[in-house]
């Protein structure tokens, strides 16, 4: 076996075996569940009791019209003669609520609703109930049957974005694709950053530790370099797959509990690939800029401090995240998704609202050249640096010495 597939394996079995990386691969389905969980506890506490009885609303008719179509899904309609009538009902037990329906309702289309609890408004199926009361009393015979039915449910609204040549866009938007590029973002940067975090960390114990000038004793620097990263991130690999069937069987679980946004949430197989691809790149990209982070510091507290740099940079269009989403294939989106630091997460972003084929192909190929210049470079320094101790050498020193070798 290579050197250098040595050095692979053992970091990625100790990358698996770390307590921290088990951890945080478990928090997240673990976190998943419990929000699903205390939803379905709240939905539990908040719904009305299944008895199979309709909900009993009494109605004083000030207009003198409404007299028919008193039995609505779940709702029954009672008229009364008077408001004081209907009261007592309601104090009784009898009626859940009631309403008065004044005599310039037609003009107004003002209705004063009743209730023992404070209420803003009636619940989804109530509001519905009450409306097709009121619409088929004032069209009910007057009207044909059909052209009822679409008063009473006017439209199914169906949004379709197209491209410049007329045909649907591969991104369509709306929440639903919102919420799947926003979770995609989240996963990945986590990974990347447990993995890559964990280069800097170990780049950084070894050094101090003088364990480095060991290993040196029997591998290069690229080898050790390219090993670290390679088997740090089929770990990420790993454990952003896990993270993928975990959310999967999360989605079945909660499906009848949050079925109206879940049911909408759909995955496209062109997103869940151009998100891996821009994981892999994004991962060497940031791997690499630690490691060489990691190779110029004398410890792991300076190698933290540094690496705030890189974090920030690849975390960067998260602040922007509103622009992001509602900006389309403006000037700010562009330069995002082509600067290397930021277009790992920005394509992923993008990748629900829309983005031009020809940006992700360029924004990929800019990455990878950046990656090659950034290993090239990396791999100076771990020559240069990697066994210097004592401080942080200054970005003069850096150029310096980097020009020498």
């Amino acid at each position: 076996m290579s050197k250098y597939r040595i050095v692979l394996k053992h970091e990625f079995m100790s990358t698996l075996k770390r307590k921290g990386f088990l951890i945080t691969s478990l928090a997240l389905p673990v976190l998943g569940l419990l929000s699903i969980l205390v939803g379905m506890v709240v939905q539990n506490i908040n719904a009305k009791p299944d008895t199979n009885e309709p909900l009993q609303i009494g109605y004083v008719d000030q207009v003198g019209v409404f007299s028919g179509y008193q039995e609505q899904p779940g709702v029954v309609l009672i008229p009364f003669a008077d408001s004081q009538t209907a009261v007592d009902n309601m104090l009784s037990g009898e009626l859940d609520e009631f309403l008065i329906i004044p005599a310039d309702y037609i003009n107004t289309g003002i209705i004063q609703r009743f209730t023992l609890k404070a209420e803003i408004s009636p619940g989804g199926d109530t509001s519905y109930a009450i409306s097709s009361f009121l619409t088929s009393n004032l069209l009910g015979g007057k009207v044909d049957a059909d052209i009822l039915s679409r008063v009473q449910n006017p439209f199914a609204l169906i949004n379709t974005v197209i491209d410049e040549s007329g045909q649907p866009a591969p991104g369509q938007g709306g929440i639903p694709n919102y919420i799947v590029s926003y979770l995609f973002g989240i996963l990945l940067l986590l990974a990347i950053f447990t993995a890559s975090g964990y280069l800097l960390q170990g780049l950084s114990e070894e050094k101090e530790n003088r364990i480095m000038e060991v290993l040196l004793s029997s591998v290069t620097t690229r080898e050790l370099m390219t090993g670290k990263i390679v088997g740090l991130g089929l770990a990420g690999l790993i454990q952003v797959a896990f993270w993928l069937v975990c959310a999967w069987g999360l989605v079945k679980f909660a499906t009848k509990t949050f079925g109206d946004i879940l049911g909408a949430l759909s995955i496209q197989a062109d997103m869940i690939v151009v998100c891996l691809v821009f994981f892999i790149l994004g991962y060497f990209l940031y791997s690499i800029l630690m490691a060489a982070i990691g190779a110029i510091t004398p410890n792991v507290r300076d190698g933290q401090q540094l690496s705030v740099i890189v974090t920030m940079s690849a975390a960067f269009p998260f602040y922007l995240m509103p622009f992001i989403l509602n900006g389309g294939d403006n000037l700010l989106n562009k330069v995002l998704s082509l600067f290397p630091l930021t277009s790992p997460l920005t394509i992923i972003m993008r990748m629900g609202t829309g983005i031009p084929v020809w940006e992700i192909i360029l924004a990929a190929i800019l990455l990878s050249l950046t990656i090659w210049l950034f290993f090239g470079l990396a791999a100076k320094l771990f020559r240069v640096f990697l066994l210097m101790y004592g401080k942080t050498p200054s970005i003069k020193e850096i150029m310096h010495l980097i020009r020498q070798t």
